[in-house]
């Protein structure tokens, strides 16, 4: 409660503490979405050792992408398996 009254008598600093807030919200939910989606990062090597073998070839793993021709093209080639 302390902190309302405080923030209502100095309402510039609201701003401050949105941002400051949203930063540290972003601080922690991006590493829990990497640690989520990205195949390269590995937490548990018991049930899966290699995760990164369950990338097909036309999947996009990265954030941001900037040619997302690249994998439409590759979604009707066959596996290239180099042996």
């Amino acid at each position: 409660m302390a902190f309302i009254t405080f923030v209502r008598a100095n309402p510039a600093l609201a701003p401050l503490f949105l941002f400051c807030g949203a930063g540290c919200a972003a601080a922690v939910t991006y590493p829990l979405y990497l640690l989520k989606t990205h195949p390269e990062i590995q937490i548990d090597r018991k049930n899966n050792p290699f995760p990164w073998q369950r990338v097909q070839q036309h999947q996009n793993i990265k954030l941001l992408n900037a040619t997302p021709e690249f994998y439409a093209a590759r979604k009707d080639m066959k596996s290239t398996s180099f042996k």
